[in-house]
Parts: C-alpha cells; structure tokens; sequence
C-alpha cells in the first residue's frame, strides 16, 4: 500500500512544471502589451505643445506686397515672391510715408494698407486740358493750351507730362499765391486724407489730394529722391490736375522747370516779382 503515495508524488511531480509554466506565462507576455503604447503616448504628450505654435504662423503674400509697393513707386526690383534687402527697403520707405514704425516687415495689416493705397491711384492716365491751362514737360518746356485737348499722364516718352495747372488768368495774385500755398500745405502734410482750398476772389474751389507713392514711370521722370505725386481736383466739376513737385532746401519745385510752388512764407510777400510769377 505505500507504493500508491510515491507513484502519485511522481505523478504530481512530472505536472509540476507544466503548471508552473502556464502560471507565470501571462505574466511574462503582459508587459509586452502594455509598455509599447504608454510609451508611445508619452512621446505624443511630449510633442503635442509645439504644434499650435507652429500652426498659427500666418503666411504673408510677398508677392501681392511686391507689385502693390511697385505700382505706388517704391520697389523697383523683381517681383519674385522673396524678401529681400530691396523688400525691406521698400517696405521701411512705404511704412515711414505712413507714419509707421519702420521695421521693414510684412503683416496682415501693412498688406490691406497697401491695397488701400493702391485703389487710391487714378484709374485713368488721361486728363484734359482746359484752354488757358498750363502744362509742364519733363523737357522743361512749358506749354500754354489754347484749346481744350487730352493730354497723356505718366507716358515714357521724351516730352512727359510733370504738371498740369490750372489757368489762373485774371485771377488776384493773392489768389494765386494762395492756391500755391495750400499744395505746398498738402505737400508737407502727405498722410492727411485732402486739403479743401476757396478764395473769396475766384469762383473755383479745389481739393488737393497727396497721394502716397509715385508709379514707375513718376518715379523715373522726377528723377529725384524727396518728391510726391498729387492731384488738384476741382469741387464743382470732374476736372483734376495731376502734378510731379521735388523738394529741396528752398521748398517744393516742379522737376526738370525752373517753377516753383510758393511757400507760406513767401504767399504773404504778393508784391514780390517771383511770387507773382508763380501760377
């Protein structure tokens, strides 16, 4: 009878390791199944912050901003979507027009500016010439219209149109003076909206507009650095004057003509010889 206990301890032994075996099997298997995501997690979690910040740069249209600071006369390079030193330049040039800091660099804000001066330019190249108004050529000559006529602004051609005046024939000189005086304001003051100009002693009314850059083809023609593009406009009539004035140290000139636009300080002296002159 004692044979029975051995051979069910031999028995029970054989098992043992097979038992043992499937015990400690899961154990083994469980962290092969759990460790691999939270870990992969943890890289997510660590990564995760640095996406927003790089989502929210907002992409500038260098492009658009290239020909908008081209049409207004202040980039001069190629229009190839990069930023550039030329970019920057003209970006600085366009801000301090504006009153802006001049950090030459684009935004959201300095792009809709842009485009807002931009659809400020005259649509149309043609003005007309009143009889008795004066035009002045980039040759320096200076013509007197005898009849009403279309005359081209902004061409490339060897006779380009600097300015054209209005005829102030019979006017008082004071008048004159005057009418020279407030562009000379405007002028000054480029980042106002527009200067309303009247005189008690002509029936004509005028707003002067600056505008806040000059095209290619101003910027060649006036051929200096400190000069602006503006427009004299009749209140009463759809007739405006277009005109090129450089400044100097004496003031505001027209380029390539001897004439000058009269400053406040000499508007005062009507008695004077060139104060009369001026028209």
């Amino acid at each position: 009878m004692s044979r029975f206990p051995y051979a069910g301890l031999l028995a029970f032994m054989t098992l043992l390791p097979g038992m043992a075996a499937c015990s400690h099997a899961p154990f083994q298997r469980q962290p092969k199944t759990t460790v691999a995501p939270s870990n992969a997690k943890a890289v997510e979690l660590t990564k995760s912050p640095f996406k927003p910040e790089q989502s929210a740069e907002v992409p500038v249209d260098v492009l658009s901003a290239q020909k908008s600071l081209a049409e207004l006369g202040y980039y001069v390079g190629k229009a190839d979507g990069l930023i550039g030193p030329a970019t920057r330049a003209a970006v600085e040039s366009f801000q301090k027009d504006q009153g802006l800091s001049p950090d030459g660099k684009l935004s959201l804000s300095l792009l809709r500016l842009l485009a807002e001066r931009v659809a400020q330019l005259p649509k149309s190249t043609t003005v007309t010439a009143k009889a008795g108004d004066i035009i002045i050529y980039g040759d320096g000559t200076v013509d007197n219209s005898a009849n009403e006529r279309a005359v081209q602004w902004d061409s490339d051609t060897d006779r380009s149109v600097v300015a054209l005046r209005p005829s102030t024939q019979g006017w008082p000189q004071a008048a004159r003076a005057g009418l020279d005086w407030a562009v000379s304001h405007a002028l000054d003051n480029h980042n106002a909206t527009s200067f309303q100009w009247s005189s008690t002693g002509v029936s004509q009314r005028f707003e002067i507009h600056v505008l806040p850059g000059l095209s290619p083809g101003e910027t060649k023609l006036a051929g200096a650095a400190s000069c602006r593009r503006f427009d004299l406009r009749e209140m009463d009539s759809s007739t405006r004057y277009p005109g090129l004035a450089c400044k100097d140290t004496k003031g505001w000139y027209f380029p390539h003509s001897s004439i000058r636009i009269a400053r406040p300080a000499t508007a005062l002296h009507i008695s004077s010889p060139k104060t009369a002159d001026v028209r």
